[in-house]
């Protein structure tokens, strides 16, 4: 198999056992140890349970249906773009639909970086050293 083949492998597990069954245990099986996130949050890296921990809290109440994506892997880098349903977002029972764009870094079978300019439409602006020096694919 390809690393292309690899890449989307791992990333087709990530989308389908973790966010639609909400398995995020399986976080810590497949991000490395020290994972970097480039999202509305900022900059940080975190241990693979600290993420896991912040996802479960963060996606707690939601119910995620109309689940689609398509990968794109190139080297090291996988890219994703996609869209899904969110129900009780609000918490109120209200739902609303999420287009995305996510970049993925992988090193040794794992995932350990990544990209998510804005869900939802939103733009976000990143600071100079976060963006890589040249186009990831």
């Amino acid at each position: 198999m390809s690393q292309a083949e690899e890449n989307k492998a791992l990333m087709r597990r990530w989308y389908d056992e973790m966010w639609t069954p909400r398995n995020f245990d399986l976080i810590t099986e497949l991000a490395g140890p020290n994972y970097t996130r480039h999202d509305l949050m900022g900059t940080r890296t975190v241990t693979a349970e600290e993420y896991r921990d912040s996802l479960k809290s963060f996606a707690q109440e939601w119910e995620i249906s109309n689940f689609n994506y398509f990968l794109m892997s190139e080297g090291s880098f996988i890219t994703a773009i996609g869209s899904w349903v969110v129900g009780n977002f609000d918490g109120q029972g209200g739902s609303t639909q999420w287009d995305w764009v996510q970049c993925f870094r992988v090193d040794d079978g794992k995932l350990v970086e990544t990209w998510l300019p804005g869900m939802g439409g939103s733009d976000v602006q990143w600071a100079k050293e976060d963006i890589p020096s040249q186009s990831l694919l």
